[in-house]
């Protein structure tokens, strides 16, 4: 009898995560999506009457799709960068008659805090994409207005 894990680990996490939403366990994951929300480059979005729920729609599935493909660009570009500048420092660590497994931290923490002082650069930008799905999120899954007659 062969045992199909990935139906069964499915199934689990599909109930776990259910049973974890009914006890009230992404209360503070809510808090945060209100939080990224209100940010006040993304307030007015999506208040349109007539097209905001599609744009919210829109909005999501483009985030939810493209993320991954982005994440393995910017994953794909980190290694390359990685692997240059271990090419870079190992012959330093040799003249130096350091142990080269030591050029992989050190690149990877110049590399980090190289990160960090440019935050400025791509930090603002994550913010606002973060709080715009946020915003649509918000507004897609909110009770829609009623309609006039």
């Amino acid at each position: 009898m062969r045992v199909r894990w990935g139906r069964s680990s499915a199934v689990v996490l599909v109930a776990l995560g259910w049973g974890a939403w009914y006890l009230g366990y992404f209360a503070p994951l809510y808090r945060l999506v209100v939080w990224f929300a209100r940010q006040p480059e993304t307030w007015n979005a999506f208040r349109d009457p007539e097209s905001g729920r599609t744009d919210a729609l829109l909005m999501m599935v483009s985030f939810f799709l493209l993320t991954p493909i982005v994440l393995f660009i910017v994953l794909l570009a980190l290694v390359f960068v990685l692997i240059v500048l271990l090419l870079l420092t190992e012959p330093f660590f040799r003249v130096l008659r350091l142990p080269s497994w030591l050029c992989v931290p050190i690149v990877l923490m110049g590399s980090a805090y190289a990160a960090w002082i440019v935050r400025a650069l791509w930090l603002p930008q994550v913010l606002y994409v973060l709080g715009l799905t946020a915003q649509a999120g918000l507004v897609y899954f909110s009770k829609p207005p009623p309609i006039p007659r």
